[in-house]
This record gives structure tokens, C-alpha cells and sequence, in this order.
């Protein structure tokens, strides 16, 4: 058994520290397409945002595939379900995109910044809570 002040210590820790945990890929979509569509409050995990990124990667080479095969490969043929799936999908990559950069405690503005909003997507978020809201649990409720 531990002393009561290495539990008080632990238990503190365990409050302010990144989730232990990582966001399974359809727990991701799930949370990003359905609970946050268009939710630019609060903040998201370094797993939810790279998950989606991945979908969204694949969901457009599939899209441009089938364009490729109905339509051909010339630059001027129609890429109707490429155009169709960026805008379904403009608005809930923007808002994970905020939120990831609120992770960090930055205003969702630094997401317009070259290279430095790439850094801050990429990089481990704070491990406490800030203005934007409590550490992501990555956890689906």
C-alpha cells in the first residue's frame, strides 16, 4: 500500500497528464462527423485529429479513383465525388483542426500560419487544462 502522499501525488497526476490512451479509428470519424461536425470549442487529441486525417486520405484516393474509372483522366473531365466528398468534409476538418490547435492553448487563428500550425498539430498538446477546455479523454460516452 502506498503512503496517503505518494496516492495524493498519483492521483494528481493522473489528472493533469494526456490521455493514456489512443482514439481508435472509428471512435475518431465517429466523433468527428457526428458529435463535432462543425464544433470549433474545446480541443482534440493528437489521435483524433491523425485518425480522421487518414480517413479523409483515403476516402479521396477512392473518390478520385472512381472519378478516374466514370470519367476519365483528362484535367478537364468532371471530379464530381472527389468535389462532393471535400465539401461533406471541409467544415468537420477545419473544426478538428481549431480544436488541435487548441490542444496546445493557441487561438484556432494559428491554424493559418505556414508550417508552425503543422508543428502544433503534430506535437504532444498540454498536459493541463486550458482556456479551451479540459484535457481530451479520447473516449466516446
Amino acid at each position: 500500500m502506498e503512503p496517503p502522499m505518494a496516492q495524493a501525488v498519483g492521483e494528481i497526476a493522473s489528472m493533469t497528464s494526456r490521455p493514456t490512451q489512443i482514439m481508435e479509428l472509428m471512435d475518431s470519424v465517429r466523433s468527428v462527423l457526428i458529435i463535432n461536425y462543425s464544433n470549433f470549442s474545446g480541443r482534440a487529441s493528437r489521435s483524433e485529429f491523425w485518425w480522421f486525417y487518414l480517413v479523409t486520405g483515403i476516402l479521396g484516393f477512392v473518390t478520385g479513383l472512381i472519378d478516374l474509372v466514370l470519367f476519365g483522366p483528362e484535367l478537364t473531365d468532371p471530379n464530381w465525388f472527389t468535389w462532393i466528398l471535400q465539401v461533406a468534409i471541409f467544415l468537420p476538418f477545419l473544426a478538428v483542426g481549431v480544436r488541435r490547435i487548441h490542444d496546445h492553448g493557441k487561438s484556432g487563428w494559428f491554424i493559418l500560419v505556414p508550417f508552425y500550425n503543422l508543428y502544433l498539430l503534430i506535437v504532444e498538446g498540454q498536459s493541463n487544462n486550458n482556456q479551451y477546455g479540459t484535457i481530451p479523454t479520447n473516449l466516446i460516452i
